[in-house]
């Protein structure tokens, strides 16, 4: 075997843990509380119960409560989650983490954790993530009483919240969820590759299908399921509502979960000296992440090309080929992150492979910003059991805003650093829209996307569109106007002229 320097991360630990409200067990943990379950199982899966106390970093991936004020529950919480997960492992490393928002966070975290190794600035990092949000909702409903507040001291390194992936222009014009932005994303694709809404909910159905399967046969999945075809994704139905239109319930990504993830990665000395068997070492091979402007400025609004840079270069940095994988997971939290970034390196829709490990976002469960986590997670534990195999992990964050990728194997190989600022500067070279915030006179719809209430009708409609000039701008209709999102839902109306105006808040758009 080729001789791997001491210095050489290895992944010796992996675990995930579901906690569902129909439990026999249900204890009601609290995002900390949950978070460190996983944490404790991944230390306890290297096989060495004495690991803990060789950890000098954790990095914890941030709550969505801790993302978005909106989504904080009346529970209170911790002020300083990562010194919160050390307390209840009884451990006290030196450094602490609590990453930003987004999808991408794990994958990330493990790529700068593994560098750190490499560079004998650490030796032992565990990185965790866990959400609770199923039973914030549940405690609410009923009106129970819980106190999850905690104050702990010690040192961390506070990333804060991403705030670079969305304009106040967007913000003004209703643009203030994700699934109103990958719907107009969604349908600016359907676009671009000349499909009817029929043509186009049958391809993401179809594409999505397969995913629900895999979860199914999941024990850890969030959700007791049987798994759904094509047909049943599109059904109308109770528990499939119409969310925004292109989207139903079943296809996107459900994050009102309890689920946890937690990996460790040491240095080959260190699990050397530990006697961690080699058949338990997963090494990563190849890594890379970039980002993307604001969804409003992209040139093309079907399409983010970070994506395929980072795949592109986790794969060459590994000397690989998207052919070379055995095992894949593409974040999935709506069908248009899986098609931009499986076509952008030649994967089909329907490769024998499958395009997920774990069940996707909509199927397994989509526990904020920490998914991939678990993705990684279960690629550590079927690679131990598949040597010379490959695996490949895209991550996804924000609105098709950031994306990481990573390349796993058991098969041992000496860390090579990547060169996410190449990406970088290959991302400010794409052109950027120019977008007219305060719009006038005639134009036409480039994208739009309709929302629906909770029976499932429409309310609202929002579009993107494009003046004779060329140049875009965002509008939405009167919130009274009921008619115009009626309109836009029983018939594609992309291409339609509109007149827009200037609003109290963005712009208002009819239909001409």
């Amino acid at each position: 075997m080729t001789q791997i320097p001491d210095c050489t991360p290895v992944i010796v630990g992996a675990a995930q843990f579901t906690e569902r409200l129909e439990d026999a067990n249900y204890r009601a943990l609290s995002p900390v509380a949950i978070t460190a379950e996983a944490a404790r199982l991944a230390i306890a899966d290297s096989g060495l119960s004495h690991l803990a106390a060789h950890i000098d970093t954790l990095m914890a991936v941030r709550t969505f409560e801790d993302s978005a004020p909106v989504l904080a529950f009346p529970f209170g919480r911790s002020n300083n989650f990562p010194r919160s997960v050390c307390a209840r492992l009884a451990i006290e490393p030196e450094n602490c983490v609590w990453g930003t928002s987004g999808g991408d966070s794990p994958q990330r975290l493990l790529a700068e954790a593994c560098e750190a190794i490499a560079a004998g600035h650490s030796q032992a990092v565990l990185l965790c993530g866990g959400e609770a949000m199923s039973t914030g909702k549940h405690l609410v409903k009923t009106g129970a009483s819980v106190d999850w507040a905690e104050t702990v001291d010690g040192s961390v390194d506070d990333r804060g919240v991403s705030d670079e992936i969305i304009t106040s222009n967007e913000i003004n014009n209703g643009f203030i969820s994700p699934m109103f932005f990958y719907a107009l994303m969604e349908n600016a694709r359907r676009a671009e590759q000349g499909a009817s809404p029929e043509q186009w909910a049958k391809r993401m159905a179809e594409l999505f299908a397969p995913l629900s399967t895999v979860a199914a046969a999941n024990p850890l999945s969030a959700f007791d399921q049987t798994g759904f075809s094509a047909e049943q994704i599109l059904q109308i139905e109770v528990g499939n509502r119409w969310v925004t239109h292109p989207y139903t319930q079943r296809l996107i990504a459900r994050d009102q979960v309890n689920q946890s993830a937690s990996v460790v990665v040491v240095s080959t000395k260190l699990a050397d000296q530990a006697g961690i068997p080699q058949n338990r070492r997963i090494y990563l091979h190849g890594y890379a992440s970039a980002g993307e402007r604001p969804v409003s400025l992209r040139s093309q609004l079907g399409q983010a090309t970070s994506a395929g840079l980072a795949l592109e270069a986790a794969l060459k940095l590994a000397d690989k080929t998207a052919s070379d994988m055995d095992l894949i997971d593409i974040y999935s939290c709506f069908p248009i992150a899986v098609s931009n970034a499986i076509e952008a390196i030649g994967i089909a829709a329907d490769d024998p492979r499958g395009l997920t490990v774990t069940g996707g976002l909509p199927f397994f469960g989509g526990p904020g910003n920490n998914y991939s986590m678990h993705a990684l997670a279960e690629l550590v534990h079927r690679l131990r059991d598949a040597p010379g195999k490959f695996g490949l992990l895209a991550a996804n964050g924000g609105f098709m805003s950031k994306h990481a990728a990573g390349v796993y194997s058991a098969e041992p190989r000496a860390f090579v650093s990547g060169r996410d600022d190449l990406l970088a500067e290959q991302m400010e070279r794409q052109p950027q829209m120019k977008v007219v915030e305060c719009a006038q006179g005639e134009g036409i719809i480039e994208s739009y996307t309709v929302v629906c209430g909770r029976d499932g009708g429409p309310v609202q409609a929002l579009i993107a569109g494009r003046l004779a000039s060329g140049e875009r701008f965002l509008a939405h209709s009167d919130k009274g106007d009921a008619v115009t999102a009626q309109a836009m839902s029983d018939c594609d109306p992309m291409g339609r002229n509109v007149q827009v105006q200037p609003a109290d808040r963005g712009n208002v758009f009819r239909l001409a």
